[in-house]
Formats: structure tokens, C-alpha cells, sequence
């Protein structure tokens, strides 16, 4: 049985727990994603970002550069 998906997510990461020697030192965990889901029909998804602390942002408009490759 998978994860339960949350109607109200763009993307979802079914993950195991792939490494805990980092936790005492750093409070950091190593997952393994073994699923990956997102919904195609959002083309413009707002996302929520950690910005240590209690921030957090939200994204906001993308912008489009002309790449320099040529």
C-alpha cells in the first residue's frame, strides 16, 4: 500500500528513510524518494518554501531568460 495522496497538492514523494546518522549532529535525515506524482493539469502551481525559523514564502511569478547557449 502507498502513501495517501492530499487532494490539495500539486506534487507528492512516497519516501523511505534511506540514512539517520545525520540526525543527532545535524537534525537531518536522508530519504529515498521511491514515487513521485504530480498533477499535470496545474501549469502554474503556487509552492510554499521553508525559510528556516517560522518563514516561509511563497513563490511568485516566473521569469523567462534567453539562455547562452548557443
Amino acid at each position: 500500500m502507498g502513501a495517501t495522496l492530499i487532494d490539495e497538492c500539486y506534487a507528492s514523494l512516497e519516501c523511505r528513510v534511506a540514512d539517520t546518522r545525520p540526525v543527532n549532529k545535524y537534525n537531518f535525515f536522508v530519504l529515498e524518494v521511491l514515487k513521485a506524482w504530480v498533477d499535470p493539469s496545474v501549469k502554474d502551481p503556487r509552492t510554499i518554501h521553508h525559510r528556516g525559523g517560522r518563514a516561509l514564502m511563497v513563490a511568485g511569478e516566473t521569469a523567462e531568460v534567453p539562455s547562452a547557449m548557443r
